[in-house]
C-alpha cells in the first residue's frame, strides 16, 4: 500500500497510522529460533514479530498461529481416540523463523489514512500490520486493538485530541467539548466559513466521534461580509 501524502499546515487533518501504531517495534532475524519468538511474543504482549534480513529489510511476518501448533501437549486419552501421538511436536526446539513465518506481506505506512487500514483489517483478517518508511524500513506496528482503542477514547482523551488537531490545522477559534462521543463544536472567532467546514470536517472525520453539534458564539465571517469590509 503506498503512503499517503504529507500533512501540509492548514490542511485538513485524518487520524493517520502514525497516530495510533507502536513505534520501534520488536523484530526477528530469520535465522531466529521458533522457541525464541514465541518468547518474545509473550514478554511484549503482541500477536507477531517482523521477521528482517541482515539489510533489516522487511521479509516476512510471524505470529502466534504459526508458532503455536504442536505445543500444547494433547490430552492423551483423546488424542488416542483421534489415533493421534499426544507427544507428537511440528517443530523442533531449534526450527526457525524462516520456515514457519509468512511471506505474503501486507504493509501500510506512517501516513497511511487510519480508516484505510481498518479496509485493510477487515478484507484480509490480519491482527496486526507493519508499518514501513520510505526506506522499507520497520517503523511501527499497527494492530485491530490499536484501532479500537482509538474508537473508544473516553471523552477526556478524544476532547484533547481533537483540539491538537485543530491547533495543528491552524483553527483556532473552535473550542470542543466532548460527552458520550459527541462534541460540541464552538465558533467563537472571526474566521469564515471556510474555516467552519475544515473545522466541522476534522471532527466529523476522527474516529470515536458519534455526531457534533456546531455552536456559534459570534456571526462567523462570510465572504459576503469581507466584502463589505473592504468597501468602507
Amino acid at each position: 500500500m503506498p503512503p499517503g501524502p504529507p500533512r501540509q499546515p492548514g490542511s485538513v487533518v485524518e487520524m493517520r497510522v502514525a497516530d495510533v501504531m507502536t513505534p520501534r517495534p520488536v523484530t526477528v532475524s530469520v535465522d531466529c529460533t521458533t522457541d525464541a519468538a514465541l518468547r518474545l511474543l509473550g514478554s511484549h504482549g503482541v500477536t507477531a514479530l517482523p521477521v528482517v534480513d541482515r539489510a533489516a529489510r522487511l521479509v516476512g511476518i510471524v505470529s502466534e498461529v504459526d508458532l503455536i501448533p504442536g505445543r500444547i501437549p494433547a490430552d492423551p486419552v483423546l488424542a488416542g481416540d483421534r489415533g493421534e501421538s499426544p507427544t507428537s511436536r511440528s517443530q523442533g526446539p531449534d526450527a526457525a523463523v524462516a520456515d514457519v513465518m509468512s511471506r505474503l506481506i501486507v504493509v501500510v505506512h506512517p501516513e497511511t489514512d487510519l480508516a484505510e487500514a481498518g479496509r485493510v483489517f477487515q478484507a484480509h483478517r490480519f491482527k496486526s500490520l507493519p508499518v514501513l518508511d520510505a526506506a522499507d524500513q520497520v517503523v511501527g506496528m499497527v494492530s485491530r486493538s490499536d484501532v479500537v482503542r482509538t474508537l473508544t477514547r473516553d471523552d477526556g482523551t478524544l476532547e484533547q485530541d481533537l483540539a491538537d488537531m485543530l491547533t495543528g490545522a491552524g483553527l483556532l477559534g473552535f473550542p470542543v467539548t466532548v460527552r458520550h462521543g459527541v462534541v460540541q463544536l464552538r465558533a467563537t472567532g472571526t474566521g469564515g466559513e471556510s474555516d467552519l467546514d475544515r473545522a466541522l470536517t476534522i471532527v466529523q472525520s476522527t474516529p470515536g466521534v458519534r455526531a457534533v453539534n456546531v455552536f456559534r458564539d459570534v456571526m462567523v465571517e462570510t465572504a459576503e461580509d469581507q466584502e463589505v469590509d473592504r468597501d468602507d
